[in-house]
């Protein structure tokens, strides 16, 4: 289970570091480490962003902070953000043609929709799913291993098995991975079973209903 002190969440635009008020730079530090090694993942090459609750940590610290996730994971920040409010339940991520205004307040709409978290590989002959919500799976879904939602898919691993996002009907789905090698993909009705072109390894990508009807993988890059 994740601590409450550090907790990392797949949202439409990325990955975001969670990080909670009154915490010493020392303690961000360890359990970030901690957070990370519960994955069993590495996360090398992918960007995250930094949501703080005030009050919260010194401006020197924030920068330290980013360049030890730099060196020590090859994790890059790419925006800090600092807010009065709790951050919002997370959500699966967007297709890269999505984009959100700055202005837009889409936290009704996060909370319309649940996700649900399995936070360990699906291996082979497991199933998991979320029949009315976002699936986000902490680790790999193994060769056998299968993942259905109504809403989007996330896997923070290699996604080997099969994936069925938007098993309701909903085109719009999308599904994630740092690593595609599925057996099976399906969003909606749509099926791709043919194999998927190869980026380096721990490259986000994302699948997608594309322009003709069809499912397709590319690189997941932010709006």
């Amino acid at each position: 289970m994740s601590n409450s002190t550090v907790v990392l969440r797949a949202y439409r635009d990325g990955l975001h570091l969670i990080i909670r008020p009154h915490l010493s730079i020392t303690e961000v530090e360890a359990a970030i480490q901690q957070e990370i090694s519960r994955m069993n993942r590495s996360l090398t090459g992918a960007s995250v962003q930094i949501d703080l609750k005030s009050p919260t940590l010194k401006k020197e610290e924030i920068e330290s902070l980013s360049f030890k996730l730099q060196e020590t994971y090859d994790l890059t920040v790419r925006n800090v953000e600092i807010a009065d409010e709790p951050v919002a339940p997370p959500i699966a991520a967007a297709p890269t043609t999505h984009v959100i205004s700055p202005t837009t307040d889409i936290r009704n709409h996060q909370n319309s929709e649940p996700s649900r978290i399995v936070p360990h590989t699906i291996r082979s002959g497991q199933t998991e799913e979320c029949p009315q919500g976002s699936l986000i799976i902490y680790g790999d879904v193994n060769s056998g291993g299968e993942v259905r939602a109504g809403g989007d898919i996330v896997v923070l691993g290699t996604l080997r098995g099969k994936a069925l996002a938007g098993m309701n009907g909903r085109v719009s789905a999308v599904i994630i991975a740092m690593d595609f090698e599925p057996l099976h993909l399906q969003i909606g009705d749509y099926v791709k079973n043919s194999p998927v072109s190869q980026e380096p390894r721990g490259c986000l990508k994302i699948a997608r209903i594309g322009a003709e009807d069809a499912i397709t993988v590319e690189k997941f890059v932010k709006s």
